[in-house]
């Protein structure tokens, strides 16, 4: 791996990447950027592997209108990366914001950064009015 500061800009480049393909059900982005043994704990305290949580971005089962991220702390494990922070999600049809805690783990596989597991959970909800 090489200097501090790649790891933390390629990595972040991959969050905004993963954040833009969630909102648009980029489903060919998601598969490049996850891994084949990707799961998320989602914030409907499910846990949904990778084939699973597409299938739900495809059917509209998951669906946000608006989604922002804010990064509190990244640090480096090696081949593996781990972020935490917060983030605000809108879902239709009632245009509910939704805040969430959130930690996504990336590996470096091949020299590329690929998620293999996120956790969310819903820190509270407001209408949007």
């Amino acid at each position: 791996m090489s200097s501090s500061s790649n790891w933390q800009q390629d990595v972040l480049a991959r969050e905004e990447e993963n954040c833009a393909a969630f909102l648009a059900a980029d489903v060919p982005t998601l598969d490049r950027l996850w891994t084949d043994d990707f799961a998320v704990n989602s914030p409907i305290n499910v846990v949904n592997d990778k084939r699973r949580t597409m299938a739900l971005l495809q059917a509209g089962r998951i669906r946000h209108t608006s989604m922002s991220q804010q990064i509190e702390h990244m640090s480096c494990h090696g081949d593996v990366v781990v972020v935490m922070g917060s983030d605000q999600v809108i879902d239709p049809p009632a245009d509910t914001i939704t805040h969430r805690r959130f930690t996504n783990l990336w590996r470096l596989e091949h020299g590329e950064w690929r998620c293999f597991a996120r956790h969310a959970n819903v820190a509270r909800t407001e209408n949007r009015a």
